[in-house]
């Protein structure tokens, strides 16, 4: 099970490495904006200094009328593909 994905970039801190920047960009896996939990605890569990949250966050979800994956923009939740309406709650997972 993946509990977290997206881009991340590193920069030197005195004698250190630390998270730089880091966010839930995926259009593979399209991971919700709670995932930043699994994500700092990661990072944590290597001693990596780290950003509160993601720096860069994205809002994904699935169309109910035509299932595509959709970035929400702007509070939009309304479907690039369709128009249809995309709902307020991550549904990404085919298992949700």
């Amino acid at each position: 099970m993946v509990l977290g994905a997206g881009e991340i970039s590193f920069v030197r801190e005195a004698d250190r490495w630390t998270v730089g920047e880091v966010s839930n960009q995926s259009t593979g896996y399209c991971p919700d904006v709670t995932s930043w939990s699994a994500v700092a605890h990661a990072l944590d569990d290597v001693e990596l200094g780290r950003p509160s949250g993601f720096t860069h966050e994205m809002v994904f979800r699935r169309c109910p009328d035509c299932q595509e994956h959709n970035i929400v923009r702007e509070g939009d939740f309304v479907c690039v593909f369709c128009g249809g309406d995309l709902p307020e709650t991550w549904n990404v997972d085919p298992a949700v």
